[in-house]
């Protein structure tokens, strides 16, 4: 009896507590817990059908009725973000039109660290960071020592213990204000401390970008569609989803002359952060081709470098011949060439003999003559063994190599 009497105390204490509590105004708490509602639901883009198959890949839609400028936001993982945004469609249904589709992109956490004055790695030792704060104003705290100063070195150095082990041990220097240097090892007696604050904010801002490397992956698409009136919005994608599968059974009737009953149960996982309520779903024995791209995350290229030149230039540039000095440098006009070419043959194109002046006679009744069982020399009328033809020249005319002709014996 003793115990329902103090139950029913404790009820009637709970009714007394809960009746003294000040009222809340119903109608104002009833319009904003609307309006929070109508906010979340305008902004919703539910699905309205799923479509599934035997390799791990799903077709989803989307539709959704909006009004004047609005954004609509789906969210997603990474792995289903890659897919997405191979596949994505967006499409208004009305007079409006899609201005832009966004979504939060996070670089990889290399680069990230890249934006940090302190070269930190994803992993860091402790000699790695008191090799990074080198410079820096520290102060330390060791065994009955303490000092103030900047940071001059960090060393590692083998050390035996009074048993004949040897362990590497991590020393560093500290220069005090006064000019003196002293050293330390590193152990779990001895304290560093940061005395200056920016760097202290670098270290914060470093295990900042460490500890959101295992924040939840979550990224939101957000799709903003401008225009006028009432429409609807029309969105599908492909995404990764998990293999559906399926069970069967069969209940075998009571009497003899019943049939069996097979019954067949398809079991689906919903892992894509939504409710599927008055969704069309569709299952597909099928597998089509499907492929994993990292598309959502930035891609860097890796360009060469090229370093700079380590010998100056003294003197500029200069060059041996210019246009100019060719062109005054240019013998004069072989005589006794038809159409005045040199080089040339009586229908004028170049790749002629060159003949000397005193020769050009000798050249007419070269190109007159019947060509037929004669030599050149025999033709032009002059010996094989004269060696007077042109100046210091052994032929009078020879052919040039390859291309043309030219005077031999230069």
């Amino acid at each position: 009896m003793r115990s329902v009497q103090v139950l029913i105390a404790l009820c009637l204490c709970g009714l007394v507590s809960a009746q003294a509590k000040p009222e809340i105004s119903k109608p104002a708490a009833a319009k904003a817990l609307a309006a929070s509602v109508e906010s979340d639901s305008s902004s919703r883009l539910p699905v309205k059908r799923v479509v599934l198959y035997k390799n791990g890949v799903g077709y989803f839609e989307h539709s959704a009725h909006v009004r004047g400028n609005q954004d609509l936001g789906i969210d997603f993982t990474t792995g289903q973000l890659n897919d997405v945004l191979k596949s994505l469609t967006v499409v208004d249904l009305g007079e409006g039109r899609i201005s832009g589709v966004r979504y939060n992109s996070t670089a990889p956490l290399d680069e990230r660290l890249k934006a940090l004055r302190l070269p930190f790695g994803e992993q860091v030792t402790r000699s790695d960071f008191l090799s990074a704060l080198r410079g820096a104003r520290v102060e330390v705290r060791g065994k009955g020592e303490t000092a103030t100063g900047k940071l001059l070195s960090v060393e590692q150095e083998q050390k035996t213990k009074d048993s004949d082990v040897t362990y590497e041990a991590t020393e560093f220097s500290v220069m005090t204000d006064a000019g003196e240097m002293k050293n330390f090892e590193l152990s779990p007696a001895v304290s560093v401390r940061i005395a200056e604050r920016d760097l202290n904010e670098e270290v914060g801002r470093y295990l900042n970008l460490v500890g959101s490397s295992r924040a939840r992956d979550l990224r939101r698409m957000t799709i903003s569609a401008s225009g006028s009136g009432d429409r609807d919005i029309f969105v599908s994608y492909i995404s990764e989803v998990p293999v559906w599968k399926s069970t069967y059974r069969i209940i075998l009737p009571e009497k003899s002359g019943d049939k069996p009953l097979l019954q067949g149960w398809a079991i689906v996982d919903n892992t894509i952060g939504e409710d599927w309520k008055d969704v069309k779903l569709s299952l597909i024995a099928g597998a089509p081709q499907s492929f994993i791209q990292d598309i959502s995350q930035p891609l860097y290229a890796r360009r060469p470098v090229v370093p700079l030149p380590q010998s100056a230039m003294l003197t500029p540039q200069t060059h041996e011949a210019t246009m100019n000095e060719e062109a005054e440098a240019q013998p004069p006009m072989a005589a006794g060439v038809v159409g005045g070419v040199p080089g040339g043959v009586a229908s004028g194109q170049m790749g002629g003999p060159i003949v000397s002046p005193q020769h050009g006679a000798a050249y007419a009744k070269l190109m007159n003559a019947p060509k037929a069982g004669l030599t050149m020399y025999e033709q032009m009328g002059l010996s094989s063994n004269e060696e007077s033809i042109g100046a210091g020249a052994d032929s009078a005319i020879a052919h040039r190599r390859g291309e043309g002709n030219t005077v031999d014996g230069q």
